[in-house]
């Protein structure tokens, strides 16, 4: 079972105990991040993990251990928790070495990510997230926090610069609705980001859209549209004009390792033989 030990420390005269609104305050956003992320990883969107305390300790630093539990009976979500946390581990690092805006991490986990940080800088004088030796550590203090939480509110707040491209976004299909000119949408949730993201049909989108059922594209329907994609800002969606969509299949009708994996691919040839005989066609 895959565990995490986070560390809080506060900042006073005669001690480093947090205060209680720090401390718990501190504990529900980073929980609230690791459930953003799993709605964003999840192909439908639904959290199936439940993070429990396992273990606590009061020596300096207060340390928690908490774990991974499925919120149904017998369900093993221990792949699912490996990938909710290195994408948490991840992303944190990311966001404080500066180097772009992490994949999963929708606008709702950026605020909460931004709190996280900016607690450092007001109240609390560290706090460490411990993923295990095959994951990056969050270690944060005031020398880091300040310059972390610039960066988020950067990715929050740019300066608007709105353009458009062509493209194709892919997501889950969740609602239909009407803008302000009477054109319907479909609501998305990005594969990518988690944001909802309203996508305006026209042409041979919106006549696909129109033969299938209404439960059968809203049932954790995956889809691909294409058309123009118009940006609030650098990498930030605002909305999509589609003219064309693709049906996807869902993750569990895909084919898996077992179906695909040949054990005779390369005709009991080493892969650096085989790729050689390929680079000089010399393959029969």
């Amino acid at each position: 079972m895959r565990t995490i030990k986070f560390r809080v420390s506060g900042r006073g005269a005669e001690t480093d105990a947090p205060t209680v609104a720090d401390l718990l305050d501190q504990i529900r956003d980073y929980f609230d991040v690791l459930n953003g992320v799993e709605q964003a990883v999840a192909p439908d969107g639904i959290v199936e993990i439940e993070w429990r305390i396992i273990d606590a300790s009061k020596n300096s630093q207060l340390s928690f251990e908490a774990a991974a539990f499925s919120r149904q009976y017998a369900m093993n979500v221990d792949m699912r928790a490996e990938a909710v946390l290195k994408h948490t581990a991840n992303g944190f690092k990311s966001l404080q070495t500066r180097q772009g805006r992490p994949p999963f991490f929708s606008e709702k986990v950026l605020a909460k990510v931004e709190r996280i940080f900016e607690r450092v800088t007001n109240g609390l004088s560290e706090t460490d997230v411990d993923y295990g030796p095959d994951l990056p550590s969050m270690i944060l203090t005031q020398g880091n926090a300040y310059a972390a939480a610039s960066f988020v509110q950067q990715i929050l707040r740019p300066p608007p610069k709105t353009y458009k491209e062509i493209g194709s976004i892919e997501g889950i299909a969740h609602g239909f609705d009407k803008d302000g000119w009477g054109y319907p949408n479909l609501k998305i949730k990005h594969r990518l980001t988690g944001d909802e993201i309203s996508c305006r049909l026209a042409g041979q989108a919106l006549q696909d859209i129109e033969a299938r059922h209404v439960g059968e594209v809203l049932r954790d329907c995956r889809v691909q549209l294409s058309g123009i994609i118009h940006f609030k800002a650098l990498g930030k969606i605002s909305r999509v004009d589609a003219t064309a969509v693709r049906f996807l299949r869902k993750s569990s009708e895909l084919p898996g390792l077992d179906e695909i994996f040949d054990e005779d691919f390369t005709g009991g040839l080493r892969s650096e033989d085989y790729l050689e005989r390929l680079r000089n066609g010399d393959l029969s």
